[in-house]
């Protein structure tokens, strides 16, 4: 009996034992969007505070299985939407899920690390975040930054004309550093890729001087903005700081399009629209009464120009060069799909784009390839392959110091009496000025041809899964290929040529550059109690290899362009650079059932741009932040978030590539070939310039999350700005580069945005932007001094301790300013506010505007300067004061002969973007198509639509020199910024 008793007890543990071991239940369920009822794909479900999920199938639905017997608590969350959590048991395992849409973006992965992400509402920084919506959703842009315009708290954005192809200068939370561009850092899905202004060669030729006039495109005109699918932007230090030495300036990172799971999709797109310039200034009319005035009776001069007064036809030249109507037209395909194991995403797309001036374009030619891959459960490969070609065609804009190629400075000069059309195909030449801008439009050529390949690829592997935490390897990197073919051509009959010594001009250039980046990082993810831990480590190297080489040739042979066929052949440029950089970093993340969430992480940076380079330099950051409304004493039906916020970081600017040499120089020394020591000396003692940033915010949203708020203050110091020390004349060398100057940036940024209406048949989004940056040059290290654009005549700007770099000060002298002269304007803006609204109607139209404001800021307007000159001003002959003398020989204020006359307010409201758009009846589609189309979305969308400002200049935010952090908004004979108008057309199969 008592072994029967003993055997049964064995045997009844056994079985209680199998089944606590194993019971379990299965909880189904379906998960829809709120409003429109559909399934939302892809949905994902994860039980809480583990590892074990599941996804959504095509219909929404979804099975998981609950390893106890207890409650659980899902987490189902969608891209988009806000996510529930719901509490399950085995007596609720059949659920209906509606989302609601996100419509303050609380649900929003956001990139925080080198290997980590977080979810929005548990962020310690202001991040911002564009969308793929947001970027191209409204209308069609033609490169991916001037998609950005009003879409970014604390972006400063110029661009250096209108001319085809962009050329965009970016600037986030002020000036980063005095002698660099200010650029931030642009990383492309893992790939440290080139945005640099690159050299055309145009300023060289036509006499305008260094090659930051130019007018070139930077290159973030290669991308395709249709394949982004989001942009977040770390503006600061405080949020950059993991990135190290390139991330003084911020830091742009743009993840492009992935395929997903179910029924490939093929989306065929194509908008054909026009462009007309967005405004123009009109010229002031000529009569005998002003040609008396203007004409002195010297040399006959003036009863020459009477009768070409009363011999010729009016032409408005500003209307002839400018008023064109160019066709545009953007055709993109993609595909889409894949199943569980590989998913893909493939795009294509031709841009086509005619400029507003004659022979001026751009075309791009672009396509992808994204693969992803679970090569086993353990182990996921994405893939990233991107091809461009894109040619550009710039024509002759801008300044060139009296030498005559360039259309506006050469207008200026030109009264509309004289017709400088061709007659029997020869060109008049022109009395006014150097150069026929005729001749020179229909003849010159400024042509650039871009070949960029880039290959990015990022390899998980899970090395440790258990029911609480992971381990996971992450090695990721890519390579960016750029070649960059330049030509431009004078030929020998211009006017301005023949008066040369060698007539006819051609430079050729070649560009490429090679950047390669590499990183591993190991990601432990567990908890410690209540607290989830994401623990990361790892390192990172960067390669970038650049060259260029410059050909020029003049005094061509008649129609060659050859430069074999040049009478004095020189290599213009000659430059190759190879710089090595290596970091290391460390990141612990700490998040306490999203309630405090803190970071604290650093990175170790060395480079071969440094004196020593050896020498690793440490970049810290911490950051924390408390979402109170997620505390249970917490209860409110009006405020849903509540997240009070702080973050400190510290950046570098990388030092310019040969600081620490002393450069020397070819020269013919007794007739023999030699070589000559620079004017500047190196300095082998240089170091990076550094930033540090304390940043302050509170997030909140209120009914449900419908309306959101994030306001930030930030105070950012740059330390250690490089600037070039003046050496005593004994030394034998001028100047020699050192870490002197120190800049403070504070400023404040504001975003409201939320739904306003929300139902089943009408609903309207609404945002505004504000931000405004206050900078100040706190410390110099160098005698005060005044440099940038032309001059203390024309307005210049004061480098000294106290004032802000963008201080605009010119003549006349006034000893009590440093520097010697007066205080005429500031170039910083007060602030700027952006407007942006979508209203979707009954599910099939939706309606969508951006409004941008900017105010103050001055720019120094030398466009006015040269219509002023030439009497071609408009209004130039009004006399507002009565006095006898014309407006265009006295401009306020007076005494009427200093640099204020150019120094004008480029504040301004434009109409950035206009969007409407009808989706055809799903129903409709299908009774007419059988099937074959599933859904057909017609549009019609402007950008650049109606701009209203005071500024006498074509367009108060371009600048010759766009691409330099100070003198960036010198307005000098630009190519006029066109509106341009799309209708669009989209098939999905």
């Amino acid at each position: 009996m008592r072994k029967t008793y003993k055997f049964s007890a064995v045997l009844a543990l056994f079985f209680l034992s199998v089944g606590w071991t194993f019971a379990q239940y299965t909880v189904t369920g379906t998960v829809i969007d709120s409003r429109t009822g559909e399934p939302l794909i892809g949905a994902n479900i994860l039980v809480k505070n583990t590892t074990t999920g599941s996804v959504a199938d095509l219909d929404g639905k979804f099975t998981l299985n609950i390893s106890s017997n207890n409650e659980a608590v899902l987490v189902i969350s969608s891209l988009g939407y806000l996510s529930q959590n719901i509490t399950v048991s085995p007596s609720y395992t059949n659920l209906q899920v509606p989302l609601k849409e996100d419509a303050t973006n609380l649900e929003e992965v956001v990139i925080t690390g080198l290997a980590s992400s977080v979810k929005r509402s548990n962020l310690a920084n202001a991040v911002s975040s564009v969308s793929s919506k947001e970027l191209t959703g409204t209308t069609t842009n033609q490169t991916t930054d001037g998609a950005l315009y009003g879409k970014i708290a604390g972006a400063t954005i110029r661009s250096n004309g209108g001319a085809p192809g962009g050329g965009l200068s970016i600037q986030l939370r002020g000036i980063s550093s005095l002698t660099g561009a200010s650029q931030p850092l642009i990383i492309l899905d893992g790939v440290y890729i080139n945005n640099s202004f690159q050299r055309t060669g145009r300023a060289a030729v036509t006499g305008a001087g260094g090659a930051n006039q130019d007018d070139g495109s930077n290159r973030l005109a290669d991308l395709n903005p249709a394949d982004i699918e989001s942009i977040e932007v770390l503006k600061g230090p405080s949020a950059a700081a993991i990135y190290g030495t390139r991330a003084n300036a911020g830091v742009i990172i743009i993840t492009t399009k992935r395929g997903s799971e179910g029924k490939t999709k093929v989306s065929l797109s194509q908008d054909i629209g026009f462009a007309k310039p967005l405004r123009l200034l009109g010229v002031d009319d000529w009569s005998e009464e002003k040609i008396n005035f203007f004409w002195p009776e010297t040399n006959n001069r003036r009863a020459i120009e009477l009768e070409r007064f009363r011999q010729g036809d009016k032409i408005d030249y500003e209307d002839y060069f400018y008023n064109n109507t160019a066709l545009l037209s953007n055709t993109r395909l993609t595909v889409t799909g894949g199943s569980d194991k590989t998913k893909f995403f493939v795009s294509g797309n031709i841009t086509s784009e005619d400029g507003t001036v004659k022979n001026t374009g751009f075309d791009r030619y672009s396509i992808r390839a994204n693969i992803d891959h679970k090569i086993t459960n353990s182990i996921r490969l994405g893939v990233s392959s991107n091809y461009i070609k894109s040619q550009t065609d710039r024509g002759f804009t801008g300044n060139q110091n009296n030498s005559g190629a360039s259309i506006g400075y050469s207008i200026a000069y030109v009264p509309n009496y004289f017709d400088l059309r061709p007659v029997n195909g020869i060109y008049p030449n022109n009395p006014y000025f150097a150069e026929n801008p005729v001749a020179l439009t229909d003849n010159a050529v400024n042509t650039s041809e871009v070949n960029r390949f880039v290959q990015a690829f990022n390899l998980d592997i899970d090395l440790l899964k258990t029911s609480k935490s992971f381990l996971k390897a992450n090695v990721a990197g890519g390579l960016d290929f750029l070649q960059n073919s330049t030509m431009v051509y004078l030929p020998e009959f211009l006017q301005s040529q023949a008066a040369s010594a060698n007539p006819g001009d051609l430079l050729l250039g070649k560009q490429e550059s090679f950047n390669t980046n590499f990183q591993a990082a190991l990601i432990y993810n567990w908890n410690l109690g209540s607290v989830n831990m994401n623990s990361q480590g790892g390192l990172v190297r960067l390669d970038f290899n650049n060259s260029a080489l410059f050909n020029r040739g003049r005094g061509l042979v008649p129609g060659q362009r050859n430069l074999r066929q040049a009478n004095v052949q020189e290599i213009n440029e000659h430059f190759v650079s190879e710089i090595q950089e290596a970091g290391v970093f460390l990141q612990q993340e700490a998040n306490w059932d999203d309630k405090i969430i803190g970071t604290v992480g650093i990175r170790w940076d060395k480079s071969t741009l440094n004196g020593d380079a050896n020498k690793f330099y440490a970049f810290p950051r911490a950051s924390l932040a408390v979402n109170v409304a997620n505390f249970d004493f917490f209860n409110s039906s009006v405020i849903s978030q509540l997240k009070p916020r702080i973050a400190y970081g510290e950046t570098a600017g990388p030092v310019a590539f040969g600081s620490i040499y002393t450069p020397l120089t070819g020269a013919n020394i007794g007739g023999l070939l030699g070589s000559v020591v620079s004017t500047q000396f190196g300095n082998e003692g240089i170091f990076p310039e550094t930033a540090t940033e304390l940043e302050f915010g509170v997030d909140a949203s209120f009914f449900n999350n419908r309306l959101a708020i994030e306001a930030t203050y930030y105070n950012k110091n740059t330390q250690n700005n490089i600037q070039n020390l003046n050496l005593s004349p004994s030394a034998g060398v001028n100047t020699t580069p050192s870490n002197e100057a120190e800049l403070q940036n504070k400023g404040f940024e504001l975003g409201i945005s939320g739904t306003v209406v929300d139902n089943t048949s009408f609903r309207w989004f609404s945002r505004v932007l504000y931000w405004q940056n206050r900078v100040l040059l706190t410390r110099l290290g160098i005698p005060t001094y005044t440099a940038g654009a032309f001059g203390s005549g024309l307005g210049t700007f004061l480098y000294a301790e106290g004032y802000s770099p963008t201080t605009i000060v010119g003549t006349p002298a006034d000893p009590s300013v440093p520097g010697g002269f007066t205080l005429w304007g500031d170039a910083q803006p007060k602030f700027n506010m952006s407007f942006y609204n979508t209203f979707s109607i009954r599910k099939n139209l939706e309606v969508s505007f951006l409004v941008d404001w900017r105010k103050g800021g001055d720019n120094i307007n030398l466009t006015s300067f040269l219509s002023d000159g030439g009497g071609t001003t408009n209004g130039w002959f009004n006399d507002d004061n009565g006095d006898g003398i014309p407006n265009g020989r006295q401009r306020p204020p007076a005494p009427f002969n200093n640099a204020a006359r150019w120094i004008q307010d480029a504040s301004f409201v434009k109409v950035r973007e206009i969007g409407v758009y009808y989706t055809l009846p799903k129903a409709s589609v299908a009774n007419t198509f059988g099937g074959s189309v599933e859904n057909i979305r017609l549009g019609v969308s402007a950008n650049n639509v109606f701009l209203f400002t005071n500024y006498e200049g074509y367009d108060p935010e371009t600048s010759t020199f766009g691409a330099q952090s100070v003198a960036n908004n010198v307005d000098i004979a630009p190519y006029p910024t066109p509106r341009r108008i799309f209708f669009h057309v989209t098939l999905d199969f």
